[in-house]
């Protein structure tokens, strides 16, 4: 009896797994992607850490004040020998693989390069020198409309916001300058009409979620071969002229309004293939940014996420910024 015991509860056991696991669809693996467009990917091989942030790739930039010092650090080393900083900048070599560099004390561009022992592996810096926030004369940066920030004391929750201490300076011969690996400086000047030079605030975190954004997109089988950043960086004057928030992110430096346009006809392509274009394609990069959300890796680049539906003017189109706290929303 026993034994008829022990053989009808595992008979009863394998038909209650069968009819359980029947009513649920097999889950597939993560589809292998195979990598052959290697320039998608820029990554080097190591990081650096730069200041307070960390990114791993052949190409960044940084925003730094006249006569500020920056801490570089390699991470990752692939040798036991030593790296190298190559800069026509005053530096020190304060410890193996880390130095202090000191900017000019004009504002303009200049560049850091950090090489491998084996001279096969650099990576290059641009450095942006801002000019100080204080050469703003009635709300301009010489013919420039920059317009009026709040100051911090204006602010609620004022830690989430960081007023602009200096602009960088873009003219002709320094917009089309690399940032990172796939977006330009030229891509994040606010949109208000004036010749050159105009002015810039921009925030590092920004650049490494968006080129986390378009790797992640890649590895979940959407092609990208363009992302069009349609609003980045906007003047305070040029912000209230459009009928915006306030203190809309896009102020401070940190967000950035964004679709993929592989075919150049400036709307989001049909993402999901329905063969329309509507949010829906949005929502499929939203989905994939959110996900990037719940990793711990992502957590210092935390902020909004909208998603926007088409209008007759423009395409749908998500906004991501890095707040430091999750902020969601959907316009249709």
């Amino acid at each position: 009896m026993k034994l008829i015991g022990i053989l009808l509860i595992s008979m009863l056991t394998t038909l209650l797994s069968k009819h359980l696991f029947a009513s649920q669809p097999a889950k597939t693996a993560h589809q292998v992607v195979d990598i052959q467009n290697r320039p998608a990917f820029e990554d080097a091989e190591f990081s650096l850490k730069i200041n307070d942030i960390v990114m791993p790739y052949s190409l960044f930039s940084v925003f730094v004040m006249p006569n500020e010092q920056v801490e570089f650090e390699v991470l990752y080393a692939q040798s036991p020998d030593a790296y190298t900083l190559i800069s026509d900048e005053k530096f020190m070599l304060t410890d193996t693989n880390r130095w202090q560099w000191q900017a000019p004390d004009t504002p303009g561009l200049t560049s850091v390069i950090i090489e491998s022992p084996n001279k096969k592996q650099r990576m290059k810096i641009n450095v942006f020198v801002k000019v100080p926030a204080d050469k703003v004369e009635g709300g301009k940066l010489k013919y420039y409309q920059i317009g009026h920030y709040p100051k911090p004391s204006q602010i609620k929750d004022s830690k989430h916001y960081i007023v602009p201490d200096g602009f960088v300076e873009v003219t002709p011969e320094n917009e089309g300058t690399k940032l990172s690996p796939h977006f330009s400086l030229k891509e994040f000047v606010s949109k208000q009409k004036s010749n050159h030079p105009k002015y810039l605030f921009l925030q590092n975190k920004l650049l490494l979620k968006l080129e986390m954004i378009r790797k992640e997109l890649i590895l979940e089988g959407i092609p990208v071969s363009n992302i069009v950043v349609m609003s980045g960086y906007r003047t305070p004057y040029y912000n209230k002229a459009i009928g915006n928030v306030k203190l809309s992110r896009h102020v401070f430096g940190d967000a950035a309004d964004i679709f993929i346009d592989n075919d150049g006809n400036y709307r989001m392509d049909d993402i999901n293939k329905d063969a329309k274009y509507t949010i829906e394609d949005a929502k499929v990069m939203a989905n994939i940014v959110e996900s990037l959300a719940r990793r711990e890796s992502f957590k210092g680049l935390l902020g909004g996420l909208g998603v926007y539906g088409p209008k007759p003017h423009r395409g749908a189109f998500i906004h991501v910024d890095t707040r430091g706290f999750k902020a969601r929303w959907v316009s249709k």
